[in-house]
């Protein structure tokens, strides 16, 4: 599959729930889980926002780190990079322990973070969303 069929798989899944994805330039800071001894993209403001309002929550936004390749090409995240990066998150376990026994060793507070992150997924989107997130490969 060609990178711009992974492109229109992404607009399909926006199109078909009516969702908006935003990106926002935030700059190149690490993430709160780095040690500092890593190189990282830049930093994104992510927005996900839900065009029907008569459902909620509303809109989802969160922090994104693109790859360093592309901080160096000067490329943007996609919707296909953001969202083929959040389908597996969402599937992640929402209790710290969970996630401690499915990933391994790491910081508690790094596994409550990724337990938080994955129920603020599950919370926003529906479960026929979720399922054809996963999809999106």
């Amino acid at each position: 599959m060609q990178y711009k069929d992974y492109e229109a798989q992404a607009k399909r899944f926006l199109d078909l729930f009516d969702l908006s994805l935003n990106t926002a330039f935030k700059g190149d800071k690490c993430p709160t889980w780095c040690d500092g001894k890593h190189i990282h993209g830049d930093r994104y403001r992510i927005t996900i926002k839900r065009m029907n309002r008569d459902r909620n929550p509303k809109s989802i936004s969160f922090d994104f780190w693109n790859s360093l390749k592309d901080r160096e090409e000067g490329n943007r995240p996609t919707p296909y990079d953001v969202l083929s990066c959040i389908s597996s998150e969402a599937s992640s376990p929402t209790n710290p322990d969970e996630v401690f026994a499915e990933y391994g060793d790491m910081k508690p507070s790094q596994a409550v973070a990724i337990a938080k992150f994955a129920q603020k997924l599950q919370d926003f989107f529906t479960g026929a969303e979720l399922e054809s997130l996963q999809e999106i490969q």
